[in-house]
């Protein structure tokens, strides 16, 4: 197995962000009434369609001389009641309108009062009076030196309408060996696919499970839950493709009985769920799950679903909205499981949950990153430095909120050294770089990076501009990296992972993608669900 990509959005997310056609024969054409524009990322805020925006900047009160005197300090003292302001550099000058006038009806977790429309009018002038024209990006060098073969995959029946929305992609296996493949979750059908190793000239992608409704599966992993030696299906379901505070989604566990797969929700309905993971998180001998229920403005938070025989209790592990990922990991070395998981929204943060033993958690922060619009999107867990222990590598890149790449988009990773993460390298820097997966790609024997960009909703006219896959090589224990360009102008890859599909020996970049909606309901574009860049020595 190779390991496995990093996520959400997103409800992003994509998916924030965040950041959410269809399976011939058992699927239906459209999604069920109430669901409009999707949303792929995680993201907290609604993209694609057009922003219902209750304020306007005619709306705002003019700003005096005095006003513009005490702009500074009111600017800091309004924002920070709900998140550290933003340096004004993050976003050109053209984007603080939508920025600052979403900020109408914020209320912070404690209650602290939304900003007034005096206040939001001075913010706007400010952000203005000092942001840049345009924010400075980078390009990387064209890769040279490895080859593709690009093959693309879209299930019978869909030919015509190539609009996906795939949500991840897992290397998958089962127990006896017989079954290999990529396991694939796509928002729109509300279904999962496989695609099985093996000669990719003739593959195709095949419904797993076509009778289950998984509500927008927009994640998944995999994890022995009963004892049966056969690894099950975890599969998070957003509920919704929209952002809402409607609570509809949660847990799915997919099960394998003598070779015969069937499906059931677990637990009680969550908000958004958008990661999913299992273990034995209380010593008791049996699999307990843990949720990021990303939410949208309330009903998010992380829960350990406690595995009580058939049943699973929920146990809130921390109250706020915008978690997006969650890895396992005994980080302190006593034994039993902790939880590492990634907080976006205006908070930004990497937690540690330590487990005593029991399932009893004590939270504490890893890291704060830079500012409320970092656009964290993904996180795992793997040993990227070959020391023996596994590191944490970081993804920021959700655009969906503000509709802005930005040169800070990337992939980091925190160095671990004992029971702790000391060190942050970066690794790569890519503008909407909401995915990333880790795996061999030359074949040197190290772990290198695949960043890709994903940001649909983005002006096609300006696609081109942008770099849409990158390699970042691994030059020497994860501490020095050259990063080369794959792909230009396609950022649609809403997942990505490096897996030897064709079992050639040989690793492949797969690469799950969405098609963004009009707001009337119109594609901006057509795509296949899957481009296999096919590895070529």
């Amino acid at each position: 197995m190779t390991p496995d990509s990093v996520r959400p959005d997103p409800c992003i997310i994509f998916l924030i962000l965040s950041v959410c056609g269809l399976l011939a024969g058992c699927v239906d054409q459209q999604p069920p009434s109430g669901d409009t524009q999707p949303v792929a990322s995680r993201s907290a805020n609604p993209s694609g369609a057009e922003d219902i925006e209750r304020l306007k900047r005619e709306d705002l009160p003019a700003v005096t001389a005095q006003m513009r005197e005490e702009a500074a300090s009111r600017v800091m003292g309004a924002c920070s009641r709900c998140h550290a302001p933003l340096p004004a550099d993050t976003l050109p000058r053209a984007a603080w309108e939508k920025v600052v006038l979403s900020m109408a009806d914020m209320v912070g977790d404690w209650g602290q009062p939304a900003a007034t429309e005096e206040e939001l009018a001075i913010a706007l002038y400010w952000y203005e009076q000092q942001a840049p024209l345009k924010l400075d990006y980078s390009r990387h060098l064209p890769e040279l030196e490895l080859q593709f073969e690009t093959i693309s995959l879209t299930p019978r029946g869909l030919e015509s309408e190539r609009i996906p929305a795939v949500s991840d992609l897992i290397s998958w296996q089962r127990a006896d060996g017989q079954g290999r493949g990529i396991l694939v979750s796509e928002l729109r059908s509300r279904r999962l696919m496989v695609l099985p190793h093996g000669d990719l000239k003739s593959a195709r992608l095949i419904p797993f499970l076509p009778e289950v409704d998984f509500r927008y599966p927009a994640a998944l992993s995999s994890c022995e839950v009963d004892g049966s030696g056969d690894p099950e299906v975890l599969v998070a379901s957003m509920g919704g493709m929209n952002p809402g505070n409607e609570v509809r989604g949660g847990a799915w566990l997919a099960t394998s009985e003598k070779g015969r797969w069937s499906a059931r929700s677990v637990g009680e309905k969550l908000a958004r769920v958008c990661d999913l993971k299992g273990s034995d998180l209380d010593g008791d001998g049996d699999v307990d799950l843990v949720a990021c229920a990303f939410g949208f403005r309330g009903p998010g938070r992380l829960v350990m679903l406690r595995a009580e025989g058939e049943n699973f209790e929920t146990i809130e592990l921390d109250a706020r909205d915008g978690f997006v990922a969650v890895v396992i990991e005994d980080v302190d070395g006593d034994g039993d499981d902790d939880l590492i998981a990634l907080l976006s929204q205006e908070h930004e943060v990497l937690m540690q949950f330590t487990n005593d033993g029991s399932g009893n958690f004590s939270p504490q922060v890893l890291m704060n990153w830079p500012h409320a619009a970092w656009g964290s999107s993904g996180l795992e867990a793997v040993d990227l430095d070959g020391d023996g222990d596994r590191d944490l590598l970081v993804v920021n890149g959700d655009t969906l909120d503000d509709n802005t790449p930005k040169p800070i988009h990337g992939v980091r990773w925190l160095e671990r050294v004992g029971d702790s993460f000391p060190t942050l390298h970066e690794i790569l820097l890519l503008p909407g770089c909401e995915r990333a997966a880790v795996g061999d790609l030359d074949g040197d024997g190290d772990l290198d990076v695949v960043g890709a960009a994903f940001m649909p909703q983005v002006d096609p006219a300006t696609w081109k501009q942008w770099d849409s896959l990158v390699w970042a090589e691994n030059l020497g224990g994860a501490k020095e990296w050259q990063v080369r360009t794959l792909e230009v102008g396609n950022p649609i890859h809403s997942a990505v992972l490096l897996d030897d599909v064709d079992e050639d020996g040989v690793m492949d970049i797969i690469l799950g993608n969405y098609v963004w909606l009009r707001s009337d309901g119109s594609p901006t574009r057509r795509s296949d669900y899957l481009t296999v860049l096919r590895g070529i020595r």
